[in-house]
């Protein structure tokens, strides 16, 4: 019954999108380019959960060359508007949980926000190079590369368009990416697996595209003591838990798991019940969430002492399963 309700709307969505995208296309709304900085736009046609951030995080961590780096994002969740240049005193509600987690993790380059992407790449301090995370869609602003993500265990050619799939735009949108990163695969992908996959790309494209597959890791959960709690309460708010969940089941006794909306902005009652189970939690336990959590509830745990002796994040990051070298070699060409 639900899946007939949304398909009417998702039918009128796909049009107003293909419209917009013609639009463009034939130059009647206008997009405008840069010379400088070098623009790659990381995206995709879903939402949520694709695995933007951790790519991010990786171009970042390993680019190659000593180009100057800077990060623009929308801001996702923040009570803000316009240009705002993210440093260390910023809170989540600021500049939202994304840009807070990307300075955290690389303090020295220029992370910003702003929703009106132009704008806020003419205000960006002097970079080399600007990752703007999320703006696949904004094409208003021409990239120099269109990197667009998708999960292997849900292929954006395999979903259908909001309400009644996850598709921000027809799958046919694929036309106008660079490249693919295809994420959170498993370990080991067979030549089937991956022809299967750019057989699904090549459907909703007129040529064939380059596309790369990577998976996530994590690494020892950081917090208040070196000595990690054996048993844990995990709680998140991200688009896709389940292979938080998923892994964080193998660091100990789970006692419970809690999960939020994406992006999920944490009330005063919520925080102060958080704080209330951390006091009496004994020296085995303790709180597992996600970074981006963690940065949501960073500012506010001076006033929660009992949170911050107990909570604990879970470091993720991105690497590709193989051809690493292929696409710092075709990045550098493009």
């Amino acid at each position: 019954m639900k899946q007939t309700i949304t398909l009417l709307p998702s039918l009128l969505f796909g049009l107003i999108t293909w419209v917009r995208n013609k639009l463009f296309d034939w130059g009647i709304l206008p997009s405008r380019s840069f010379e400088k900085p070098r623009i790659i736009v990381v995206g995709n046609l879903a939402v949520g959960g694709t695995g933007k951030s951790p790519l991010v995080a990786y171009l970042v961590k390993n680019w190659r060359g000593g180009d100057r780096l800077g990060i623009l994002s929308r801001g996702y969740g923040r009570k803000t508007k316009g240009y705002i240049e993210v440093n260390g005193q910023s809170s989540a509600e600021e500049v939202g949980d994304e840009p807070l987690a990307y300075k955290s993790l690389f303090p020295e380059i220029p992370v910003a926000v702003c929703e009106k992407r132009t704008e806020g790449v003419e205000k960006m301090p002097d970079v080399d190079v600007l990752l703007l995370d999320d703006a696949f869609q904004h094409r208003s602003l021409k990239s120099s590369l269109n990197l667009v993500c998708s999960t292997f265990e849900k292929p954006f050619y395999q979903d259908t368009l909001l309400p009644h799939g996850r598709l921000r735009e027809s799958a046919k949108g694929i036309e106008r990416a660079d490249a693919v990163i295809v994420t959170r695969c498993p370990s080991i992908l067979t030549k089937e697996q991956k022809s299967n996959f750019a057989q699904g790309v090549l459907r909703n494209s007129k040529e064939e595209k380059p596309i790369f597959y990577t998976s996530v890791r994590y690494a020892k959960p950081v917090g208040p003591r070196e000595h990690l709690p054996s048993k844990w309460a995990l709680f998140a708010g991200i688009a896709d838990p389940k292979p938080f969940f998923t892994y964080a089941s193998s660091l100990g006794q789970i006692q419970e798991e809690v999960i939020y909306g994406d992006h999920h902005r944490f009330t005063e009652v919520e925080l102060l019940e958080l704080e209330q189970q951390a006091k009496t939690m004994a020296g085995d336990e303790g709180f597992l969430t996600t970074h981006k959590d963690f940065v949501r509830l960073q500012s506010h745990l001076s006033q929660l002492p009992n949170l911050g002796n107990h909570l604990y994040y879970l470091p993720m990051e991105m690497y590709f399963i193989d051809q690493e070298e292929q696409f710092w070699d075709w990045l550098g060409k493009n």
